[in-house]
């Protein structure tokens, strides 16, 4: 029972974490979390609890009807999730569940998507120069938005033989401010394109481009102009690719959107024209060419324009460009022939000429399709373990007594010669999982942006150590919890600008994205400007819900920390943004299965800072090899500081107790990991205790902390490859991970950081 209560708590939380990201337009994502609620309802079914199967059948229905476009709204749906994880912790527990199942299953079961709405527009929400739109009213413009007439104004807006004196003077002058709006950021483009050609990788620029397309395709599809709408969200698709980091931007870049520009002019002139004269809109400009040239320049492999039959023959000299038109001149006449064919027929070129040229055609779209070539991940996880394998093989050679003992200088050439092709390898294969952590950092910035409007905030983005490397492994796995984090900053850290400006701060508030390493592990810090932690709201709420005692006295770290418990907020009322207290835990636990921590620091009235620390690469550590008793440890390399073996008066005690090692007229505590990990028995007592100037001491540092830890001896240092303890022993306290060493035993990889907390929990 045990078991499945942990999977379906594990499904649970694996389902908030996708909410964070899950709006109502999100097809795919709402699928996926269709195949996790049935997940759940399977899980479910042997605990035979009605009213938990009830509520995840009632939120099944609620995504089916998003995914079915009946319904917009889908807060009932999270505040049924949090129920599902209020419900599955009092099993846990043995109690029984006491909420209003009822008033919940009525409120998924409501849907205010059923009351009818106009027939008009369904376009993406606009807003042109900061300010909503209001909607178009069907009533006044029966012809050109609603009715069958919808229909035939189809790809044209107000086209389809309906003029503009048909609309409602409210509806002429919001598309005069249309035109007046879209001239004006079209003008700007230009100006930025300028910049942009200057600096190509300027992302703000880029920003500056892309949110005025945006806004022209928001209004257009708003005003049912729906040709200009495709076709500004064919740009806008094409810059969202520099956006993101997946496309450069470049000469042939900046000369199409400028085309692009030219073209929109042309359809918003069009659609003055259809104001003044009360003509139909026409929008007649043909766009598929430079929609050919972008679709070109988006998708990956089509950029290389093939070499054809006709060309290749003419720069060979083997026919002239006259012959070529000709015998195109007859495939149209003969729509069935080749070109090729006509060529011969006409005796133009020999037979043997026309096949050698398609072969050689043949073999250079073979060529670039090789360099286009994708490889499949798991192909690419699996290159990499088998190169870890390799290098645990080489090493074991390296060590090998025949080879140690060996005189042939033959033998040792060649075992060099595969040291460095092992180490060559290796650290190929750890790069080609290697990643900037900048397209993660960017998908941010829209994100704030929509978020800052929808909560009425003024804020900005500042981003910082966009190219600093992460395993791609984990880079997919740390863009959710990213995602809340920047959500809780915006929706409790960052106040409104009024209540700002009465603090004396600036109107705009700031969170600060920044990426680094440090000690052997990336460090994402995300900073706001805010009010910083309640706390006294903090401790009040925790001994609410009974997670603390009055009396009890927490520092202001071990308060700050209560916001990671399930379920805990602190939030007055539930938003579309946060404040449902589903995700803060599952944030942490998320990092910590990543061998990484979550900390958070806060200043009241100035901010809070929260940071995840993660190791580089989960496949393979740099460590120094110690020798405890009989067992051999590995500490990463990052971790050390120096190592060296103290004299006597070189070591303190506390009361007999507490042990320190002087380390440059700096005392640094002591730890005896023979007796952390209870290798040696009862050795806890002074008399049994071997004394520290008769062994040695390696400084390590973590989090800016520094510790001595007793070693018997230092055996080397070396890359190894991390293996999974897996199972029972993946829990195990101050051990990050195992490794197979080079005589084939199995030594244990130190979590420096794990340890501290044991000695201080000791302490």
């Amino acid at each position: 029972m045990t078991a499945i209560l942990d999977e379906l708590n594990q499904e649970i939380e694996n389902l908030a974490l996708e909410m964070v990201m899950l709006d109502a337009e999100d097809i795919s994502g709402l699928g996926k979390a269709v195949k996790s609620i049935e997940s759940i309802i399977k899980l479910s079914e042997p605990l035979k609890e009605s009213a938990l199967t009830s509520v995840t059948e009632a939120i099944k229905r609620c995504v089916e009807e998003a995914i079915m476009g009946e319904r917009k709204d889908l807060r009932p749906f999270e505040r049924g999730i949090s129920t599902l994880q209020e419900m599955v912790r009092d099993i846990s527990n043995g109690k029984k569940f006491d909420g209003d199942i009822n008033a919940l299953l009525v409120n998924l079961e409501r849907n205010p998507s059923d009351t009818p709405e106009p027939t008009g527009s369904q376009g993406p929400e606009a807003e042109v120069g900061g300010q909503g739109l209001p909607p178009i009213s069907t009533a006044d413009v029966p012809s050109a938005v609603g009715g069958k007439q919808e229909a035939e104004a189809g790809e044209q807006g107000y086209a389809g033989g309906d003029s503009a004196t048909k609309m409602s003077e409210e509806d002429r002058a919001i598309t005069s401010d249309f035109i007046i709006e879209s001239l004006e950021n079209l003008g700007t483009i230009e100006v930025r394109l300028i910049d942009l050609e200057q600096d190509p990788g300027d992302i703000e620029t880029i920003n500056a481009i892309f949110r005025p397309f945006h806004t022209v395709k928001g209004v257009s599809g708003f005003l049912n102009f729906n040709k200009i709408n495709k076709f500004a969200h064919i740009v806008e698709n094409l810059l969202d690719k520099a956006r993101n980091g997946e496309l450069q931007i470049n000469g042939e870049i900046v000369d199409v959107i400028l085309e692009s520009v030219d073209l929109l002019k042309g359809m918003i002139e069009s659609v003055r024209d259809t104001l003044d004269t009360g003509n139909p809109f026409e929008g007649n400009e043909d766009i598929s060419m430079i929609k050919s040239k972008i679709e070109q320049l988006v998708s990956p492999g089509q950029t290389e324009k093939k070499k054809m039959l006709g060309e290749m023959l003419i720069a060979k000299g083997t026919v002239t460009d006259a012959d070529i038109k000709a015998a195109l001149d007859i495939q149209q006449k003969e729509p069935d022939k080749k070109i090729g064919e006509i060529l011969v027929e006409q005796e133009k070129v020999k037979a043997t000429a026309v096949v050698s040229t398609l072969r050689e055609q043949k073999r250079t779209d073979s060529s670039a399709d090789a360099l286009q070539v994708k490889v499949d991940t798991k192909k690419l996880d699996s290159i990499v373990d088998m190169v870890g394998e390799l290098a645990i093989a080489q090493s074991m050679l390296r060590q090998h007594e025949a080879v140690v003992n060996s005189r042939d200088r033959k033998l040792d050439q060649i075992t060099n010669q595969l040291n460095l092709i092992t180490a060559g390898l290796q650290n190929i294969a750890m790069s080609m999982r290697m990643v900037p952590i900048k397209n993660t950092f960017q998908k941010m910035v829209r994100l704030v942006r929509d978020l800052a409007r929808k909560a009425g905030k003024d804020i900005q983005l500042v981003m910082s150590g966009e190219d600093t490397e992460i395993d791609r492994n984990i880079m997919e796995e740390i863009y959710e919890p990213m995602v809340h984090m920047i959500r809780n900053s915006i929706d409790h850290g960052l106040e409104l600008p009024d209540e700002r400006e009465a603090k004396n701060k600036s109107r705009q508030g700031t969170i600060y994205l920044k990426a680094y390493h440090r000690g052997g592990n990336i460090v994402i810090e995300i900073v706001d400007d805010g009010q910083g932690l309640n706390r006294e709201k903090i401790m009040k709420k925790a001994i609410s819900t009974g997670l603390i005692k009055q009396e009890d006295k927490l520092s202001d770290a071990e308060i700050d920390n209560l916001i990671f418990h399930p379920g805990f907020s602190t939030a007055d009322k539930v938003t579309d943004i946060s404040g449902r207290g589903v995700g803060t835990d599952v944030v942490k636990s998320k990092v910590e299965k990543l061998r990484g921590r979550v900390e958070v620091r806060s200043v009241t009235g100035k901010g809070s800072t929260f940071f995840i620390r993660l190791p580089l690469t989960l496949a393979i550590v740099d460590g120094m090899i110690i020798k405890v008793s009989n067992q051999r440890y590995i500490i990463p390399t990052l971790n050390v500081q120096e190592s060296f073996k103290p004299r006597e008066n070189e070591y303190f005690t506390v009361k007999g107790e507490g042990e320190m090692i002087k380390v440059r007229d700096a005392l640094i505590p002591l730890i005896r990991l023979d007796r952390l990990f209870g290798l040696n028995g009862n050795c806890s007592s002074a008399q049994t205790r071997v004394a520290p100037w008769e062994k040695l001491v390696v400084v390590v540092e973590n989090q800016e902390k520094r510790k001595c830890l007793l070693v018997d001896e230092l055996i080397g240092q070396e890359e190894v490859v991390i293996k999974n303890l897996g199972g029972w022993l993946k829990d195990i306290k101050g051990i990050a991970g195992s490794v197979i060493m080079g005589d084939g035993r199995v030594g244990l990889i130190l979590d420096v950081g794990s340890i501290f907390q044991m000695v201080s929990r000791e302490s």
